[in-house]
């Protein structure tokens, strides 16, 4: 197996010299919403022959994976209506060597800690990631993703097992962009098809917007904030959260960004005191109202009305560097014609209650930068997410 190893990895390098070094920058169309979606994701070809898959863009997740139809274990618990038929490797695709440098690499980045080699299945990389809604169980693929016309090798997660279990969902894996040595943006600069470790996202207000690798951002107004420490996450530091410029909660709390979270949570000793204060912003006169998707939800007559009543947020991080937060990418206009808020309690959660988790709906028609080549973070609102000046596309 050993041999296979060093096979791919020649294999590569002899590929690197074919990629235009002048491909400095990638983009992709995003696709999906905040609400109903709850996600917003990528479509790419996969295998051979390629087969299209739409993979959740995900900066808190470094493991791009797919659900996969294992060849000996099958699919234990994958959804079971997915939108297209479930990713089928061949056995050599699977055949990772559990103790070479990349799976060890792999555990190291994976949160929580994964399982040792296991001696009864040592020719493949397992894996375990939580996440805040459950796990996924599976082993390293290597497989072609197609980028434009050529065909790359790609490290990837076949996951053939999901916990919970779901009936239908709207996307059949996860786009990892997270800090992690083995993501998807490193082996990309490993192809030399971005020279620049940055990412950046808009995700459109009423749904779609971009995905961005390797581009330097030039806009004016974009806010700038160095990376902090914290574990594997995307984070400025900690962050007070202020209404209508008073601030809920004294003490400061580690904030990250994770474009894999449909709602922003933040811990219940701010969480509570921020829902009496909004209750109090809006008046006795409009009571909550029972929403099916989300806990604190009112009617108005009109969304003018709504945008008198609710007041901004915003986040303040050291140095006076503040992220502000309009009304709308804090309240969901739901189904049921309620206007509910998109910010919820962090009990929900793993660790929730010690972090701000900003998620999807804070972030809508604002674009995000991931600057890991100059180690800091950028945001700057950027109505309907239209894209600033040309780029290459995929």
């Amino acid at each position: 197996m050993a041999a296979m190893w060093s096979l791919i990895i020649a294999l590569l390098l002899l590929l690197l010299p074919l990629v235009p070094s002048s491909s400095s920058a990638i983009t992709l169309p995003l696709h999906g919403n905040v609400y109903p979606v709850g996600h917003y994701y990528v479509t790419m070809k996969i295998g051979n022959p390629p087969m299209p898959y739409f993979l959740d863009i995900d900066t808190g997740s470094n493991l791009t994976w797919l659900e996969c139809k294992h060849p000996q274990l099958g699919c234990q618990h994958c959804t079971q209506h997915p939108k297209h038929p479930h990713y089928s490797p061949q056995l050599i695709n699977l055949k990772v060597e559990c103790n070479n440098k990349y799976c060890d690499a792999l555990r190291k980045d994976l949160a929580g800690g994964n399982p040792i080699c296991q001696h009864k299945k040592p020719h493949q990389c397992h894996y375990n990631i939580q996440y805040v809604d459950g796990t996924s169980d599976g082993v390293v693929s290597f497989d072609m993703i197609s980028l434009g016309e050529n065909g790359k090798s790609i490290a990837f997660g076949c996951g053939y097992s999901q916990q919970p279990q779901k009936e239908t969902s709207p996307v059949d894996g996860v786009l990892g962009l997270g800090m992690g040595t083995v993501g998807f943006v490193p082996q990309l600069m490993l192809h030399k098809m971005i020279t620049k470790n940055i990412i950046g996202h808009c995700l459109g207000k009423d749904g779609g917007g971009y995905l961005s690798f390797g581009e330097q951002f030039h806009l004016g107004g974009i806010t700038w904030a160095p990376m902090r420490k914290y574990e594997l996450f995307y984070s400025p530091g900690q962050a007070s959260l202020h209404l209508n410029g008073q601030q809920i909660y004294k003490h400061g709390v580690n904030a990250v960004f994770d474009s894999g979270s449909t709602y922003t949570y933040i811990p219940a000793r701010i969480y509570n005191p921020f829902v009496l204060k909004v209750q109090d912003m809006i008046g006795s006169s409009h009571r909550e109202v029972h929403d099916d998707d989300l806990p604190h939800c009112w009617k108005f007559k009109s969304i003018h009305e709504v945008q008198r009543l609710f007041k901004p947020l915003s986040l303040q991080f050291h140095n006076k560097i503040a992220m502000h937060i309009p009304a709308m990418n804090y309240l969901i206009h739901t189904r049921s014609n309620n206007w509910c808020l998109a910010i919820l309690n962090g009990t929900q959660i793993p660790d929730g209650d010690r972090r701000i988790l900003i998620g999807d709906a804070t972030m809508r028609d604002m674009l995000v930068i991931y600057d890991n080549q100059h180690g800091r973070l950028g945001w700057v609102h950027q109505p309907q997410c239209t894209r600033p000046h040309p780029a290459s596309r995929l």
